[in-house]
């Protein structure tokens, strides 16, 4: 496995997913063309493009709203079987797209999300467009943030961040070993010290051994 295409392909012919939900399509050729499922939704409001070709054409934050208050074409309880989140990298966007996933997954489905283990402080910028780093114009931006808080705040879930393709978080129901909130200001040097534990980093090795014991590690 070398890409989010090869861990969201994993997850669905592990687990006989239907149903896969894209939250941020803009190009649908680098991952939503390539996903095996049956039934493919993707939203996206269409700011980074000029053809925006989503079946939603929303925020994710209204997707969810309309879908909650059953104005979508969709039931209010829908769930998907697996959601992969790679819309606006802050934390508290993420958040509050990883809490509206959890919501609507099914019991046995995983939640993929991109860009969770920036490499240096430059990746992990909060503005995107400030290009004048060794980053250029690569923008992981601060969803590390949201996973280290999640990993430290909700035992009902287990979380684990691949270490390919700038790190590929995968969350799905169940327990975890709650992390220690030593860090409660994100500082980024701390993060780099920690980022194993913050985490909860794996190699796609020890994918399958996570997925039947999210407490191996």
């Amino acid at each position: 496995m070398e890409s989010r295409i090869d861990i969201i392909n994993f997850l669905s012919n592990r687990f006989n997913y239907k149903s896969y939900l894209e939250i941020g399509l803009r190009h649908p050729w680098e991952c939503y063309d390539y996903v095996n499922c049956e039934i493919k939704d993707s939203v996206d409001p269409g700011y980074e493009t000029d053809n925006n070709i989503a079946k939603y054409k929303y925020t994710s934050d209204s997707f969810f709203s309309m879908l909650d208050n059953g104005i979508l074409d969709k039931p209010f309880d829908y769930k998907w079987d697996i959601i992969f989140i790679d819309g606006l990298h802050t934390a508290d966007q993420v958040e509050r797209d990883i809490i509206n996933s959890i919501n609507h997954i099914s019991e046995n489905g995983s939640i993929v999300l991109h860009d969770c283990n920036p490499p240096t402080e430059y990746h992990a910028r909060s503005a995107y467009y400030d290009f004048n780093t060794i980053a250029g114009g690569i923008w992981n931006g601060t969803v590390w943030k949201a996973i280290y808080k999640l990993r430290c705040t909700n035992p009902n879930v287990d979380i684990c961040v691949v270490d390919i393709d700038w790190g590929c978080g995968v969350i799905r129901k169940g327990k975890q070993n709650i992390c220690e909130f030593d860090n409660p200001f994100f500082e980024y040097e701390k993060f780099e010290n920690n980022r194993q534990k913050y985490l909860n980093l794996i190699s796609t090795n020890e994918l399958s051994s996570w997925i039947e014991n999210p407490f191996y590690k």
